[in-house]
């Protein structure tokens, strides 16, 4: 079953990278497969979901086959120091308006009297940007772009599954779990009794709702991550900055006054010694939420771009479709390393979740540790 589900994964992800449009390279028109250019597209974040290629049978100038692309596009919203707060349902909208234009997921505004051209999507240079855009103009991006849209569903989903949950436990109190209730059970308490409990003791229960909601974000995250057509939530960096950012908060705000005491003058050292000191605990009170961010980010990208770059060996061995012998001799060599890969990364999601969560419970855990505790 779990090899079935991998093969439809790794034919559905072979099929999103074969389709490359023209403006997905860096000319107008190019039989070269340009790997970098696939991964990046289908790693960063982006205001246009895009899901698929289709092709119409019809052929451009150039002989090569046109596809019509399948998106989700995203609404644009941003405050700019010109116009104000604007709107536009999608990018198409915005660059027909005429006065904004996106590239490379960046808002410009278009100086007067210019125009952009109509066949510009926002890839590649734009031409004479130094006379089309309006470098003056100050624009604060507010728009939700796909990883914003999965975080949102993921959350909805969390909201419902725990609560669903919740509620078996007070319908079915005293009884054995069924269900949802049965599969949640062992990981909560997992979470609870084995991260919470061992870490931060009589307090436990007060931060396991936090370490709960961590854990479970992540791991889903994660999951959803290695699906076709899902947002790589984990591998932006300012989401897992995000996460870390709030472990910080709730980590300095619970330090015990031995915490901030050691931090700003340790005790026991000589008196020349307490500025180094007091600089490197300084420092170390940033150093730990940035590697978390950095730790929980740099895995997770480097698994997706393993996975996507031994599926696109087929195209680059295979010329774009000019050596079909290239194309399936590296084939079964390829799925089989993704096969290895994707499982591997099944448990790299869930392995994140719990380190990043561990470690947040153990820089509580220490922050809140006082003199009487080593007693």
């Amino acid at each position: 079953m779990i090899i079935r589900k991998s093969l439809i994964l790794i034919l559905l992800t072979i099929i999103s990278c074969g389709y490359i449009r023209a403006e997905d390279t860096d000319s107008t028109h190019s039989e070269e497969f340009n790997i970098s250019e696939t991964l990046f597209h289908h790693i960063l974040d982006s205001h246009d979901w895009h899901l698929v290629d289709i092709p119409t049978g019809e052929t451009d100038a150039h002989g090569d086959p046109v596809y019509k692309p399948v998106a989700l596009h995203l609404p644009w919203l941003f405050y700019s120091s010109k116009t104000g707060l604007e709107f536009y349902a999608n990018t198409h909208a915005m660059h027909e308006a005429g006065k904004y234009v996106s590239h490379h997921e960046h808002v410009y505004a278009v100086a007067e009297g210019q125009s952009v051209p109509h066949e510009y999507h926002g890839h590649g240079e734009l031409e004479n940007s130094e006379e089309i855009i309006d470098e003056s103009v100050t624009i604060y991006d507010l728009s939700p772009s796909k990883t914003v849209v999965q975080i949102f569903l993921i959350g909805l989903l969390l909201v419902w599954l725990l609560s669903s949950v919740a509620k078996s436990y007070a319908k079915r109190e005293g009884q054995a779990p069924k269900g949802m209730q049965s599969l949640m059970e062992p990981i909560i308490l997992f979470v609870r009794d084995d991260i919470a409990k061992e870490y931060l003791g009589e307090k436990a229960e007060k931060f396991a709702p936090y370490l709960l909601s961590l854990f479970f974000f992540i791991w889903f995250s994660n999951m959803f991550g290695l699906m076709p057509f899902n947002s790589n939530i984990m591998g932006n960096i300012s989401v897992t900055a995000a996460l870390a950012f709030l472990s910080f908060i709730l980590i300095q705000v619970n330090g015990s006054k031995d915490y901030w005491r050691h931090t700003f003058a340790m005790p026991g050292v000589p008196i020349a010694i307490v500025p180094l000191m007091t600089i490197i605990e300084v420092l170390s009170l940033f150093i730990k939420p940035i590697a978390l961010a950095i730790r929980l980010f740099a895995n997770i990208t480097a698994g997706h771009f393993m996975v996507l770059s031994l599926v696109c060996l087929i195209f680059l061995m295979g010329e774009s479709g000019k050596n079909l012998g290239g194309a399936f001799g590296i084939m079964p060599v390829s799925i089989v390393f993704t096969l290895a890969i994707l499982t591997l990364e099944v448990i790299v999601a869930i392995i994140q979740a719990y380190i990043f969560t561990l470690l947040t419970a153990v820089f509580i855990g220490m922050a809140r540790e006082t003199h009487d505790d080593h007693h």
